[in-house]
């Protein structure tokens, strides 16, 4: 009798098994989207808009099912024909003049403090909150440091502002209002075609299958640049430098566009000489180990130690 029954546990559990493997689709897998929004032209210089998404997987009514997790996020990339720069998402135009408004926050130590509890001391590191707001005007060849604020909150609540300029708001930046649309490319035999100005017939750009491409080609200050308006799907972690949307020609041949960070393109980077901000950037670093607590979190540990001490006199 026992032995029937376990024979028979084991056929509905492959039974069990098969149902769900065959009915539940495997098919999902992490990944991210790409796609040009718009192409704007600034004093030769193309100023190119991408709007991203990120989606996931998850099991819905016994199905992987594809999962938007984050998006639309907004890039912008300004290329003349020849260096491309990756700006972030704050982009925009003040009186005709482009500006980049970035913001880098992290918490910082500033005290360290000894707390004794049950005769034992204990040692935490007080942190606070900064937050450095960087404008950067564009002038034609590098970008310019416009205004810089360091905005510090203690946990306290106090907060202080230290800034060269005004303090800006990505809210006054405004697009350019006419979008450029190319001319198609034609992919015949692994050659490009286009018709701008004159009859184009380059090489493919090489490891890339350009018919699953949607090109269109467009005249920047220092040379012809192809840019793919389609819709990019790449695995999940895929970043904007790592994807076939923008390409430039060099000797006859489409290159994928080498990208810059916006610090790589600043007047100072390339030695020239502007007026140089008092304060300096900062970013979190992942490297350092502080145990520390920042914001109101100080706050809530001094009223436990307070209640502690009280309850154990």
């Amino acid at each position: 009798m026992y032995k029937r029954l376990s024979f028979l546990f084991f056929v509905m559990f492959l039974l069990f098994s098969t149902f769900f493997t065959t009915g539940v689709s495997a098919n999902c897998s992490p990944y991210e989207l790409y796609s040009v929004d718009s192409v704007f032209k600034l004093d030769g210089w193309l100023l190119i808009r991408i709007s991203h998404w990120s989606y996931t997987c998850e099991m819905i009514a016994g199905e992987w099912t594809p999962v938007l997790i984050s998006g639309p996020d907004r890039y912008y990339l300004l290329t003349d024909g020849n260096k491309t720069i990756l700006l972030g998402s704050d982009v925009g135009l003040v009186n005709e003049t482009l500006y980049v408004l970035t913001v880098t926050s992290a918490c910082v130590s500033y005290q360290n403090l000894t707390i004794t509890i049950e005769g034992k001391p204990h040692n935490f590191t007080l942190l606070k909150n900064m937050t450095v707001k960087t404008l950067y005007h564009f002038n034609g060849l590098c970008f310019e440091n416009a205004s810089t604020c360091r905005i510090i909150l203690y946990p306290n609540g106090t907060r202080i502002d230290m800034c060269r300029g005004l303090l800006w708001n990505a809210s006054f930046l405004k697009s350019p209002n006419v979008s450029l649309t190319g001319v198609p490319v034609k992919v015949e035999r692994g050659r490009l075609h286009f018709m701008l100005g004159k009859n184009y017939t380059i090489t493919s750009p090489e490891g890339i299958n350009t018919s699953d491409l949607k090109l269109r080609a467009f005249t920047a200050k220092m040379g012809v640049v192809l840019i793919n308006t389609g819709v990019i799907k790449v695995p999940a972690g895929t970043t904007l430098e790592e994807i076939p949307i923008l390409f430039v020609i060099k000797d006859g041949t489409a290159q994928s566009a080498k990208i810059l960070k916006l610090e790589e393109s600043t007047c100072k980077s390339m030695n020239i000489n502007t007026i140089e901000s008092p304060y300096k950037s900062v970013t979190a670093s992942s490297n350092n180990k502080i145990k520390g607590i920042c914001g109101p979190g100080f706050v809530v540990l001094i009223i436990l130690s307070v209640l502690l001490l009280n309850k154990r006199r």
